[in-house]
């Protein structure tokens, strides 16, 4: 069994009391997520998980921006870049 990253996990503890945004980050198992120069890269191992990734994005990026893990979130499949979006630091619900 693959052991799913530390930052990965840390997000997916942020909705451990929210079943359904828990659900839509269930893709996120099996990516690897890192953090580099703050920017936080998810690398996908298929184009399904990348469109999932891209759909549940802003899940993704309210754990990240209120832990301030990065300012920008980077989604790789094939090492390439698929889509870069940044994180919105202002729009952090209270």
């Amino acid at each position: 069994m693959k052991r799913i990253c530390q930052l990965a996990q840390l997000i997916l503890d942020f909705y451990r009391e929210e079943p359904q945004e828990l659900r839509q980050l269930q893709p996120l198992r099996i990516c690897q997520v890192f953090r580099r120069w703050g920017v936080l890269y998810i690398r996908c191992p298929n184009r399904e998980t990348v469109t999932a990734i891209v759909d549940a994005g802003v899940a993704i990026a309210e754990p990240v921006a209120r832990l301030r893990l990065a300012k920008k979130i980077t989604i790789l499949n094939n090492n390439s870049s698929v889509i870069a979006f940044p994180v919105d630091f202002s729009k952090i619900k209270a």
